[in-house]
């Protein structure tokens, strides 16, 4: 509960300068339960002081007042909607923009332990959820309590004997309302994981449906689908089977204690305690109530499952760094390209160490070659100089200066990683190019394109630098999406480039040419090239050999070549001639 409590004065900070709007339309609100409350009172003034006594006048005045109440309720209802659906999008615009950039500032670990699909689920889902909640549902909670307070009020004014009747079963339906609002949270919060589940499923089917083509694993990722699906299939039967077993019970209540007030109040008539106005206002009253009772149920249901959705939200948010870089971060002004690391040491969430004790120096303007076995740690290597890890125990070091300490923009700069498939968004090829720089002039993306050797080709296209390539790139070759990636890092004019395995997936002839080009792509800059093709070995000055999280060979190539090492492996146990 005081979590609850404590999830929900968190959201509503997030009104901001629209908690006037919220407050004024929970007011008007207040004024709509209680007019919809006096009308009961209204139609027995009618039937009591005009009807049984003949006197239409009374009658018509009174069914005039009531068409006035019904408009002015109307008019509430319209007025306190618009102003909390405006706050509550209000509130939920700035939660996404905060969820989101949380999402933005967390580090690489945090999105190797958790599903893509969960993410967008709390982006799209969670905040919807948390929209209607502060737009419908905290308005149905509060009309319908205070309703029934009215209603309870001026019945008791009334008829004692009636009002206890009606407090009975109020009690009773609220008893429900609670038992279901705690059968069914934990059966809602499954759903909303297995959402996430199926969602992500779907998101990386989409994303990977090349592969699954060329695998022909349709069958089997269908199976693993239809299991998390039916798995979804039958808690969202669950759920609607306690929902119709609760949710039509307070129908059936409210049915047998009309019933009950029928009978009494005919014999009270009878005897002239109770007045046929009254028991025709009692009765409007619990049919007035038999709504609000019903959703209160619902709403205090979904109340819960909407702070639950927020508290998955700020989960997202307080677990990323407020803030990127140290307060003591400086920036490389004048940036030599010198890599070192000292001692480091990384273990992945999984609990695979993949460095054990590194010490590597690269010198500035030196190409090196990381290669060795599957999972001795090369790729990872790169992404600690690139800083999307940080290691448990050494130093990644920068012109003596360590990565941690360094700016995360300025590091960007001085650093570029092209990873070994390159994402290409939905965009135009020049936005892509210009994606770290959305500033850069037509010269710049050009400039940096003729640099990757892409500019011919982009030219050769009808729209040239404005055609869309469609999502991840489809209607571009590999070749052409390893350039388009070079571009883009080559248009912040790094210092130091990362190439992850940047031939693997091409041809022979579009590898060959790559290797040309990046001959002079490279020239003057600090290059550390992660491969197991010997095409890449031409390009360096030095070879390093990884294995076990450790260095196992260094020295060049035809250094290497000779030494009978995994070096000389690759080479098939012929020399080096700088093939």
């Amino acid at each position: 509960m005081a979590d609850s409590l404590k999830q929900l004065i968190r959201l509503l900070g997030y009104l901001r300068e629209y908690k006037p709007h919220f407050v004024a339309g929970l007011a008007l609100v207040l004024l709509m339960s209680y007019t919809s409350g006096i009308i009961p009172v209204l139609i027995r003034e009618a039937i009591d002081g005009g009807i049984t006594t003949g006197d239409y006048r009374v009658a018509v005045y009174y069914a005039v007042l009531i068409l006035l109440v019904a408009v002015l309720n109307g008019a509430f209802s319209f007025s306190g909607r618009y102003l909390l659906v405006k706050a509550a999008q209000h509130a939920v615009y700035y939660l996404r923009m905060d969820a989101f950039g949380a999402i933005q500032r967390h580090r690489m670990e945090f999105f190797d332990r958790t599903y893509s699909g969960q993410l967008i689920s709390r982006i799209t889902n969670d905040t919807e959820r948390i929209t209607r909640f502060l737009s419908f549902r905290v308005r149905m909670f509060v009309y319908s309590v205070f309703l029934i307070i009215v209603s309870l009020y001026y019945m008791a004014r009334m008829s004692g004997t009636l009002t206890v009747v009606a407090l009975l079963t109020i009690a009773i339906v609220v008893a429900l309302n609670t038992t279901y609002a705690r059968k069914v949270r934990p059966i809602y919060d499954e759903v909303r994981h297995q959402t996430g589940v199926i969602a992500s499923i779907s998101t990386g089917s989409i994303a990977g449906v090349k592969t699954i083509k060329a695998l022909s694993v349709e069958e089997s990722l269908q199976g693993k689908f239809e299991g998390e699906n039916e798995k979804l299939y039958g808690l969202n039967v669950e759920a609607t089977k306690i929902t119709a077993l609760y949710g039509n019970a307070p129908f059936l209540i409210m049915g047998v204690a009309m019933s009950a007030m029928l009978y009494y109040g005919g014999r009270a008539i009878m005897v002239g305690n109770l007045t046929v106005g009254e028991l025709t206002a009692f009765l409007t009253y619990m049919l007035t109530m038999t709504w609000p009772l019903r959703a209160l149920g619902f709403t205090i249901g979904d109340i819960q499952r909407s702070l639950a959705a927020a508290s998955r939200l700020f989960d997202v948010i307080d677990s990323a760094p407020a803030e990127v870089d140290p307060p003591d971060a400086v920036e490389l002004t004048n940036p030599r390209g010198e890599i070192e690391f000292r001692d480091v040491y990384l273990t992945y969430h999984t609990g695979k160490t993949v460095l054990r004790g590194l010490n590597l120096k690269i010198l500035p303007g030196e190409r090196v070659l990381i290669t060795g076995p599957p999972g001795s740690g090369k790729s990872t290597l790169l992404k600690l100089i690139a800083r999307f890890y940080e290691p448990e125990e050494g130093e990644v070091l920068i012109d003596g200066i360590d990565v941690r300490k360094v700016k995360t923009s300025n590091l960007r700069k001085i650093v570029a990683y092209v990873p070994q498939e390159p994402f290409i968004f939905n965009r135009s090829l020049g936005e892509n190019i210009a994606l770290a720089k959305p500033d850069a002039s037509m010269e710049e993306i050009i400039r940096a394109a003729k640099i990757a050797k892409i500019h011919d080709f982009i030219a050769l296209l009808p729209d040239g630098y404005d055609t869309v390539v469609g999502e991840k790139g489809v209607t571009l070759s590999g070749g052409q999406r390893q350039r388009i990636a070079l571009a883009r890092a080559l248009l912040l004019e790094p210092k130091i480039i990362l190439l992850d395995d940047p031939v693997s997936n091409l041809d022979a002839e579009t590898e060959r040419k790559l290797v040309e080009d990046l001959e002079e792509i490279l020239e003057g800059k600090t290059a550390v090239i992660v491969s197991q093709r010997l095409s890449m070995a031409k390009l360096t000055d030095r070879v390093i050999v990884m294995s076990d999280g450790r260095v196992v060979e260094d020295g060049r190539p035809e250094e290497l070549a000779g030494k009978g090492g995994f070096f000389s492996e690759m080479l098939g146990g012929g020399g080096w001639n700088g093939q």
